[in-house]
C-alpha cells in the first residue's frame, strides 16, 4: 500500500472515531453543552411537549419513553414538559389541537384515526410491542431530525445496558433504583422500602395519574408538592425526593425517632397514606383505650381498612426482597 494510500486511511479512521464519539456523547450525555440543529431552532421553542399514552400495566415502560424524549430534548437544548393525558381532553385531540408536540401510543390497540390519517409522521416502533411516537406533519418539521437520533441512540453500544433498566418491567426490577439508593440515606432506611411504596403507588409509572389528583411515581398530590418544593411531578428524580422529604418530614413531626426502625416505618406508610393528622388521632384513642400509642399493632385497629392493608401489603413485598436477597 502506497504512503498516500496510508495517509488516507488513517484520516478516515481518525474522523470515524471522532464522529462516533461525538454522537456518543450527544446521545448518552445531553447535560453536555450542544448545539441545537439548524431546524429546531428556527421553531423557536425552549421545551418539547410529551404525552405516553399506552396501559397502565406497562409499568417502567412509560419511564423508558420519557427517559429517551428527555434526553432527544436535552441533546437538542430543549428541556421536556410531560402533558397528562385527563378524562377532559381526548388523547388524539391534545396532539390535533396542538396541545401535546409528541404522543407515544400502542398504535396496534390505538391506531391513528381516520380524522388524522396523512396528518401525521410516525416514528419507527420504541419498543418490540408497537409503541411508537406521533407527530402532527404541519408542526414537527424536525420529523428527520428525531429518527435519525433514536437510530443513532439504539445503534450506541451504551444502548443495551440503558434498555436493560427499563425492560423488561416486573415488580423486583425497578429503573429508578441507584436513585433510591442515594436518597433514602436522609432517611435512614433500606432503600428497597421506598421501592416498595412505589411500586404500590405506581407499579413504577412515572406518568401515573389518580382520581384524587395523585401524581408520579410516589403519587404526591400537588399541595403536597408545593411543601415539599416540587416543581415538576412528573419528573421522576424530583417526585422521589419530595417524596423522601415528605417522610423525613412525617418522622419529625410525628416524634417517631425514639420509636425502633420497623414501627416507625410502620406509622410514616401509615400518615402517607391516610394523613398525618389521622393517624395522630388514632395514636391518640389507642392511648386513652390503655394501648400503645407507639405500636403498631395496637394503632391498627383505629385506622381505616385501606390504610391497614396498605402498609401490610408494602411492608411485605418489602420484607420479601430482603429474605430473597439473603
Amino acid at each position: 500500500m502506497s504512503k498516500r494510500k496510508i495517509f488516507i486511511t488513517l484520516v478516515a479512521a481518525f474522523l470515524i472515531s471522532f464522529l462516533f464519539k461525538e454522537y456518543h456523547t450527544r446521545i448518552f450525555h445531553p447535560s453536555s453543552n450542544m448545539r441545537t440543529e439548524r431546524d429546531l431552532r428556527q421553531s423557536q421553542r425552549d421545551s418539547l411537549r410529551c404525552t405516553i399514552y399506552i396501559p397502565s400495566h406497562a409499568g417502567s415502560r412509560v419511564g423508558y419513553h420519557y427517559e429517551i424524549m428527555r434526553r432527544f430534548a436535552a441533546s437538542h437544548d430543549l428541556a421536556v414538559k410531560y402533558v397528562a393525558v385527563t378524562d377532559t381532553v381526548p388523547v388524539w385531540d391534545l396532539l390535533k389541537n396542538n396541545l401535546t408536540d409528541i404522543l407515544a401510543v400502542n398504535i396496534i390497540h390505538d391506531p391513528v384515526p381516520k380524522t388524522l390519517s396523512g396528518k401525521v409522521y410516525i416514528t419507527p416502533q420504541i419498543t418490540p410491542l408497537g409503541e411508537v411516537w406521533i407527530m402532527m406533519k404541519e408542526r414537527c418539521h424536525w420529523h428527520l431530525s428525531l429518527v435519525h437520533w433514536l437510530t443513532l441512540f439504539k445503534q450506541n453500544p451504551g444502548f443495551a445496558r440503558f434498555r436493560g433498566r427499563f425492560l423488561p418491567a416486573s415488580p423486583d426490577k425497578c429503573p429508578y433504583d441507584s436513585l433510591l439508593r442515594s436518597v433514602s440515606r436522609t432517611l435512614g432506611w433500606d432503600w428497597r422500602v421506598l421501592r416498595a411504596v412505589m411500586y404500590q403507588e405506581s407499579k413504577y409509572r412515572m406518568n401515573a395519574y389518580s382520581g384524587s389528583n395523585a401524581i408520579g411515581l410516589m403519587q404526591i398530590k400537588e399541595f403536597t408538592a408545593r411543601d415539599m418544593k416540587v416543581s415538576n411531578l412528573f419528573d421522576p428524580e424530583e417526585n422521589i425526593k419530595g417524596a423522601v422529604r415528605y417522610f423525613a418530614f412525617l418522622k419529625r413531626n410525628m416524634h417517631l425517632a425514639h420509636l425502633p426502625e420497623e414501627e416507625e416505618i410502620h406509622f410514616v406508610l401509615a400518615a402517607y397514606n391516610a394523613g398525618m393528622t389521622r393517624i395522630q388521632r388514632d395514636r391518640e384513642k389507642a392511648a386513652q383505650d390503655g394501648r400503645d400509642p407507639d405500636l403498631w399493632a395496637h394503632v391498627a385497629a383505629y385506622a381505616p381498612q385501606q390504610t391497614q392493608e396498605y402498609v401490610e401489603i408494602v411492608w411485605n413485598r418489602y420484607m420479601g426482597w430482603v429474605n430473597a436477597s439473603e
